[in-house]
């Protein structure tokens, strides 16, 4: 075989080379954008699902309620809560501890074990409170969404 006939099959061989490589980059690229808008879809559902949750207790539950009146609420119902628990100690409405209803859990980072969602009730203070306690009288200042990572290192 002389040196162009040899020249011409590495050329075509070569050609077939990068032909497959951008087959495999377009395939690799076409399955991420795929997975990752399958990912969007399912985010955006739980969002609404947070969404429709919350919904459904600001319906009921409104603010200036007692915490007893929205703890009854929440026993009535089954619904079982975290309490006591700070959102936020440096706000300046942590006051009063603030009440979690668990409602989901989310996809959590790498070095998470794991991230759950939950409908919080915050309370301010009435009086003023002695200890580490919820008092009966502390009222419902604002219910939102709150996520919550968790097994962190």
């Amino acid at each position: 075989m002389d040196a162009g006939a040899m020249f011409a099959l590495m050329e075509t061989d070569m050609g077939k080379y990068l032909l497959s490589m951008r087959c495999f980059v377009l395939l690799v690229l076409f399955a991420t954008g795929t997975c990752n808008a399958r990912a969007q879809s399912a985010k955006e559902k739980r969002e609404t699902a947070y969404q429709a949750n919350l919904q459904s207790y600001s319906d009921v539950l409104k603010p200036g309620m007692t915490r007893k009146n929205v703890e009854d609420y929440l026993r009535a119902k089954s619904v079982p809560f975290r309490q006591p628990f700070y959102l936020d100690e440096r706000s300046k409405y942590a006051s009063a501890y603030s009440d979690l209803v668990k409602i989901g859990k989310d996809k959590h980072p790498w070095y998470c074990g794991e991230r759950n969602v939950y409908v919080a009730f915050e309370f301010t203070a009435v009086e003023p409170h002695k200890g580490s306690a919820a008092y009966d009288s502390d009222t419902l200042r604002s219910i939102t969404i709150y996520h919550e990572l968790g097994d962190c290192p």
